[in-house]
């Protein structure tokens, strides 16, 4: 997971097609598959995880987090999981000892039910570093606006394979 959110945070911060397009296939080139697809999925905006949803994602935080102080992050951050990843709650001893891959936590997200749904969230958010809070609310929301069209993550993807 951390291989990904790091690919999240350098496309966000890479203003030109050509370096996002080499910062693609450099992650497309280092990954095993399932990661490999799974990332083109969620670049693309082909994944989607049922079982979370935005609303959801706030009312978990406003469990952890003073509402008060949510309400200021948000409104001075305005992005909801730029916020909840900055003021989520952890303590050293939350951080996981293994770090997950981006199928992994696919896996538990698509597995669980609407009820047990934030349970899981929560239980990843734990565990999970700011970066990789970060990538797990995107990839939960599905709004990830990184600069990245479809067509330019699958222009990577060709590069890969010589197309």
């Amino acid at each position: 997971m951390n291989r990904f959110a790091e690919l999240l945070d350098r496309l966000v911060l890479t203003p030109s097609r050509n370096g996002k397009l080499t910062l693609l296939s450099d992650y497309f080139r280092s990954v095993e598959d399932p990661d490999r697809g799974l990332a083109l999925a969620v670049i693309t905006g082909d994944l989607t995880i049922a079982a979370v949803k935005p609303a959801m994602l706030r009312a978990l935080v406003m469990e952890r987090v003073d509402p008060v102080l949510f309400g200021y992050s948000y409104d001075y951050v305005g992005d909801l999981a730029e916020t909840v990843s900055l003021v989520w709650p952890q303590s050293p001893a939350d951080v996981a000892k293994h770090e997950p891959t981006l199928a992994e936590v696919v896996a538990k997200l698509q597995a669980a039910s609407r009820s047990d749904g934030p349970q899981v969230l929560a239980r990843l958010l734990d565990s999970a570093s700011i970066s990789a809070r970060f990538a797990i609310i995107k990839l939960v929301t599905g709004g990830l606006r990184i600069g990245v069209s479809a067509r330019l993550a699958k222009q990577a993807l060709a590069d890969l394979g010589k197309v």
